[in-house]
């Protein structure tokens, strides 16, 4: 048994959570790989959305949702709601409009009638808003049969409305074109709110036989009645006839049956300011022993029939894969498990419906796993006989508990090839869940994102550097991407690389990867003085201080120019290396953190793979973590899971950031700048203004090199004045000379030039 599977059995199931907390205070988790890869191990974080959307793939209701682009792209219910009641009147006037030019209803004079037709909609509208308004008089039409339905519907008059509404559907087929399927749809939204369920699943059915019968559906009502329908039927307490609904409501494009499937679910846990269907979680909580063991045996029963029912029972199995808690598998002893009672009873009722067949059996699979029986996990994955992508991945994770490298990668490698083209993980056109649901999003990793990272930490493992770059780099981890492409591929493989990316037009929402990847190579190469080449990599304005940067160096070791000329020319440098080295060489994760901009020091993973282990915090038996004087918490070494082979660690020291220290590139500053001071006479006021500002750059960095600089200033600037006050204060001090001072506005005058901004 190879040591990595020792250490899965060791350490038991590795579960992911959405955030960790590391030795260096960065909460994450922004690199997949980091805490020693055990990510690829563990399992994958399931999403309600997205399984349900899977699922919806199987239905194909011949309906089609009518809903604006501006109102599906409003998030506030308010907003929605009043953009959806524009689009009805809107719907409305043009429908009118339709009727008296086609004949289907003769005013003596049309205009009239199409302003009157307005005015009421016009008060409907105001009603709607909260100022009641009679209607005015009106053609005699469906269209006002149908308003009077409305405006009593509004005032909450389920009598008068229902009579209305009844009067149009009297009326001669001829006579009720377009106004039928509206009727008939209203009905059924009375009698829901009149609590007669049997009745709205009536007219609700009734709506889609009149729209396939040809009478006009021009808000595309026939659609949305599923969703309607499919409350009347929960209702009822009909399950398993309202998930079919709302999994076609689902499959029509609207976004609300994934809210509503969660209904079907009998133990769905409420959570406190979302929408719940049965007890809040307050009441919940005063609940009597007897009242929560009574609420367990009907959830149970439930449960029972759901396991009966195909479609509520694949419901069941996903949502506790997306509900399930997944504890950090290092401190998992002695805490309680939310989750685990759940999954262990659905199993229960599972063996006990004694089912000949079991649909998505690897999704029961991957319950198995999470709860660390692995054997039960090769079982439901054998009688699922499936080839998904959700089926495969799991089969690459016991293949790689089994010690089978190469066939886990392998097999890992099929599933997101799989995940890319199947429609149960592709989009249709409206839908924007695909890139929130599938791939890393801000502080969270999406479905697809997961998968690619699982592939990427095999491939790097393996040692298939360039492969390993590829897949988390179109699986959108970036970070994953950038270590591999700063620490462990050569500089020309990363060139080669980046060449050979197609040229695409740059996305009109979130991240352009391919740009991002150029300037990391740019930056790399300016690491490696290989200025020529760094220049088309970098973006405007950092090529042409790339280029400035350049010419300073030149002219700093250039012998035919005076020292003085000399010295101010590596005294430019240095200040360009300390004030754009960000921009122009540092690195995108550790040691610089340019992903971040700076602002928090990332994990060095490099230095994890190189030693093998990991830093994370030390919990104790009950879950609890300790903490130091300083308040902050304890952590503890753990061995890598996904370890790295021999030719990735030389690679890692041959790659090395030098000097390898946050904001690598002030050390890089102040050495340019010590330079100039090298040319320079003693005692002068250049001299010590630069090598005080060498110190100040250094001293939070490295104290060794900044003493180094101190003693510069002690032994060669006593008679100056910035000497005098930094040995009266034994330390550099913050003052300029002439030459910072000359620095900074050459600085301010380049940026001013080059349109950059003003900030630091």
């Amino acid at each position: 048994m190879s040591s990595f599977v020792k250490l899965l059995a060791t350490v038991g199931m590795a579960l992911c959570l959405v955030g960790g907390l590391h030795a260096t205070g960065y909460f994450g988790p922004y690199i997949y790989l980091d805490d020693g890869g055990k990510n690829v191990a563990g399992s994958p974080e399931f999403y309600w959305g997205l399984e349900v959307r899977r699922i919806s793939r199987d239905f194909h209701p011949p309906e089609k949702l009518v809903v604006s682009k501006e109102a599906a792209q409003i998030n506030e219910e308010e907003e929605r709601t009043k953009k959806t009641s524009e689009n009805t009147t809107e719907t409305d006037l043009k429908d009118f409009d339709s009727a008296v030019q086609e004949a289907r209803i003769k005013p003596a004079d049309a205009a009239k009638a199409k302003e009157q037709h307005k005015q009421a909609r016009a008060a409907l509208d105001a009603t709607a808003s909260g100022t009641p308004t009679p209607l005015p008089a009106e053609f005699d039409s469906e269209f006002a049969d149908y308003h009077k339905g409305a405006a009593a519907y509004l005032n909450q008059q389920w009598d008068e409305a229902r009579a209305a509404w009844e009067n149009l559907l009297k009326r001669p087929e001829q006579d009720r074109h377009y106004r039928t399927v509206w009727a008939a749809f209203m009905l059924g939204k009375v009698a829901l709110k009149e609590k007669d369920f049997p009745t709205a699943t009536q007219w609700f059915q009734r709506t889609r036989e009149l729209a396939k019968a040809g009478f006009a559906d021009s808000s595309g009502l026939a659609a949305e009645s599923y969703g309607w329908e499919g409350r009347a039927e929960w209702k009822q307490d009909h399950p398993e006839k309202a998930a079919l609904l709302f999994m076609n409501q689902l499959a029509l494009g609207d976004a609300s049956a994934v809210v509503s499937l969660k209904a079907v679910i009998p133990d769905r846990e409420p959570a406190s300011g979302l929408l719940n269907y049965g007890p809040e979680p307050e009441e919940r909580e005063k609940w009597t022993d007897e009242q929560k063991r009574e609420e367990e045996q009907k959830e149970t029963a439930k449960l029972k029939v759901a396991a009966q029912d195909p479609l509520l029972r694949r419901l069941v199995t996903v949502h506790i894969l997306a509900t399930a808690v997944s504890p950090d598998y290092y401190y998992t002893e002695g805490l309680k498990k939310e989750g685990v009672n759940r999954s262990a009873r659905w199993f229960n009722i599972i063996q006990q419906a004694n089912l000949s067949r079991v649909e998505d059996g690897e999704y029961l699979g991957w319950i198995s796993y999470n709860a660390g029986d692995y054997k039960g996990a090769a079982h439901w994955l054998e009688l699922s006989k499936a080839d998904t992508a959700a089926a495969l991945w799991l089969k690459a994770k016991l293949q790689l508990r089994a010690g089978k490298f190469a066939d886990a990668t392998n097999t890992m490698a099929r599933a997101v090839e799989i995940m890319k083209t199947s429609p149960a993980y592709t989009s249709h056109e409206g839908e924007e869940w695909a890139t929130e649901d599938l791939f890393a999003k801000g502080e969270y990793w999406g479905f697809a994102s997961r998968a690619s990272g699982d592939l990427g930490g095999l491939r790097l493992a393996r040692g298939d550097f360039v492969q390993a770059l590829d897949v988390l780099f179109r699986g959108q981890l970036w970070e994953d991407a950038a270590f591999v492409a700063e620490r462990v591929l050569t500089t020309n493989e990363l060139k080669q690389y980046v060449d050979a990316l197609p040229t695409t037009e740059p996305p009109k929402e979130g991240e352009d990867y391919n740009k991002k990847l150029r300037y990391l190579l740019g930056r790399r190469l300016v690491r490696e003085d290989r200025y020529a080449d760094a220049e088309q990599y970098l973006p405007q304005p950092y090529d042409k201080v790339l280029e400035k940067y350049v010419k300073a160096l030149k002219d700093g070791a250039n012998e035919k120019l005076s020292k003085t000329e000399r010295a101010h020319a590596w005294f430019t440098a240095a200040w360009l290396a300390r004030y754009d080295g960000m921009e122009l060489m540092g690195t995108e994760g550790a040691p610089d953190a340019f992903a971040e901009s700076g602002s928090f020091e990332m994990p060095d993973l490099a230095k994890e793979r190189r030693s093998g282990a990991y830093q994370t915090v030390a919990y104790d038996k009950e879950g609890k973590a300790s903490y130091d004087e300083n308040g902050n918490p304890k952590m503890k070494s753990v061995p890598a899971v996904l370890k790295a082979s021999a030719k990735e660690i030389q690679r890692l020291n041959t790659n090395k950031v030098t000097p390898d220290i946050r904001f690598h590139y002030r050390l890089i500053a102040g050495a340019l700048a010590m330079k100039a001071a090298a040319l320079l006479p003693d005692n002068s006021e250049e001299l010590a203004d630069i090598v005080n500002q060498a110190g100040m750059w250094v001293k939070d960095r490295d104290e060794k090199v900044a003493n180094r600089y101190y003693q510069v200033i002690d032994h060669r600037c006593a008679k100056t004045k910035i000497g005098q006050t930094a040995r009266a204060k034994h330390w550099f001090v913050d003052q300029q000379g002439p030459s910072s001072t000359a620095e900074q506005q050459a600085h301010e005058a380049m940026r001013k030039e080059l349109k950059m901004d003003s900030s630091e």
